[in-house]
């Protein structure tokens, strides 16, 4: 009797090599080699490049496309199915160099035990439109331009591990804030919990109040006890800091931000921004521009002074 063939061992990802410290990168562009199981040798992202594929890694099962990306925990086993007849996928593992390189250039933003937490478990995150330009320049100075070391692949590999951080982070953040908003936890903790996730949205505070189940003056009344200042009176002032680091990316000018945060002049965000913060808006952008930030905001390419356009008027 013929002997049964072994069954095949799990492929390690990207790809069967030692460990040197470096962010490796593997384009699947065979369907059928999508399918093999796959063990993370470290943190994975799984980028599709067109189409999108289904990525099983236990508990996760998610079909993810030009939207998304999928994170991987070192050492999980994880298989990807084509979603669509066409599926080249990218499979970015992140080196141990690329790690210690974002903890060094974004000291004091970039926590060791939240990024060790971020990437502990397999999760989907949106693909924001730096995340995607990185992976697709990527993809391009590793496989079109061969460029293993160089300081453009460097700087791409930081770059994506900061943002993985922040995105991963943020989902942390929401979930917290969704254990905050149960009916047991304390009103004024459950109303500043709904004014920050729809900081933008029009709620005002009836819709506030029957969302928690208070009447407006209970909810007016704690508010005041313990923030010092009314519901409204708070959304706006988070809005008005939210619009302070935008400024201070560089990135937008002060009539962008302004419209972004709901004024409807320049005039009267202006005028809000110096009583709040005691300076104009184009203050906090000339420091941008000046080279005094130091974290652009996830999602946005990072402003280096010699590469920023003139202000706008």
């Amino acid at each position: 009797m013929a002997e049964r063939a072994p069954p095949p061992r799990p492929e390690t990802a990207p790809a069967a090599r030692p460990e040197d410290g470096g962010t490796h990168i593997l384009v699947l562009r065979d369907p059928r080699a999508l399918e093999r199981e796959r063990v993370a040798a470290r943190p994975t992202l799984v980028v599709p490049l067109e189409g999108a594929v289904v990525v099983e890694a236990a508990p996760l099962a998610a079909r993810v496309d030009r939207a998304k990306l999928a994170l991987v925990p070192a050492r999980a086993r994880f298989r990807l199915r084509a979603a669509a007849p066409v599926a080249p996928t990218a499979l970015v593992e992140l080196g141990a160099a690329a790690e210690e390189g974002c903890f060094v250039e974004y000291a004091g933003h970039v926590d060791r035990s939240t990024y060790a937490e971020v990437m502990g478990e397999p999760r989907v995150l949106p693909r924001t439109r730096w995340v995607h330009e990185l992976v697709h320049r990527y993809v391009f100075e590793r496989t079109v331009c061969e460029k293993h070391a160089s300081q453009a692949s460097r700087f791409l590999e930081t770059e994506l591990v900061k943002e993985i951080y922040f995105l991963g982070g943020e989902a942390l953040a929401q979930r917290t804030r969704a254990s905050v908003t149960r009916d047991d936890a304390p009103l004024v903790a459950r109303a500043r919990a709904l004014l920050d996730a729809h900081l933008f949205d029009d709620v005002g505070l009836p819709a506030l109040c029957k969302r928690l189940g208070a009447s407006e003056s209970t909810l007016s009344r704690a508010f005041q006890r313990e923030v010092g200042t009314s519901p409204a009176a708070y959304r706006r002032g988070r809005r008005l800091e939210e619009a302070r680091l935008m400024l201070e990316t560089g990135v937008y000018s002060a009539s962008e931000v302004a419209h972004h945060v709901g004024y409807a002049t320049l005039a009267a965000f202006t005028a809000a921004f110096s009583r709040r913060f005691g300076e104009p808006p184009s203050a906090a952008r000339g420091r941008a521009l000046g080279g005094a930030h130091a974290l652009p905001p996830h999602g946005e390419p990072p402003r280096r002074p010699t590469r920023v356009p003139a202000p706008r008027a």
